[in-house]
């Protein structure tokens, strides 16, 4: 095998989608209430089709807002807080990431022509949207475990 065969072949993203929503600028909130808008590129309507009869979906969206990936940053707390022990950037939801590229399931309001109604996308506005997929019920991971932190983030969501 010569050396133009060993070379993986480049990974090219092109959106499909842009999400439209209130938020315009980065930063912590809740997201659970969100209302955005998935407004697909023309010719995307028939790959549509069917996907307004699941209640959730899967959207894989890049960050493009997010800050520019070093490798000082492979360590980090969880949302920022000292309170929390400091993990690898893999083990968290952070948006500073090797690739941008977030992962969100969500509840799909409904389908207008090219474009989805949906709650709790956590992309701000003009986020490029790459992927969608439909939610199965056995996409969920049966007795998943995760660190204590984790818990004392989710407490403080649910507030």
């Amino acid at each position: 095998m010569d050396q133009e065969e060993a070379r993986p072949a480049p990974i090219v993203l092109k959106p499909i989608a842009t999400v439209k929503n209130e938020i315009k600028e980065v930063g912590k909130r809740c997201w659970k209430e969100i209302v955005s808008e998935i407004v697909f590129n023309p010719g995307f309507e028939g790959a549509m089709d069917g996907l307004d009869d699941f209640s959730h979906i899967i959207v894989l969206f890049w960050m493009h807002r997010s800050h520019a990936w070093e490798s000082s940053m492979s360590k980090t707390h969880p949302q920022g807080r000292p309170d929390l022990p400091l993990v690898g950037v893999l083990a968290t939801r952070s948006p500073v990431r090797p690739n941008p590229l977030g992962v969100a399931v969500v509840k799909l309001l409904e389908r207008r022509g090219n474009v989805l109604r949906v709650v709790g996308l956590d992309a701000i506005d003009d986020t490029p949207v790459v992927d969608i997929k439909a939610y199965f019920p056995s996409d969920a991971a049966a007795q998943a475990t995760v660190p204590d932190w984790v818990h004392k983030l989710h407490h403080l969501d649910t507030k």
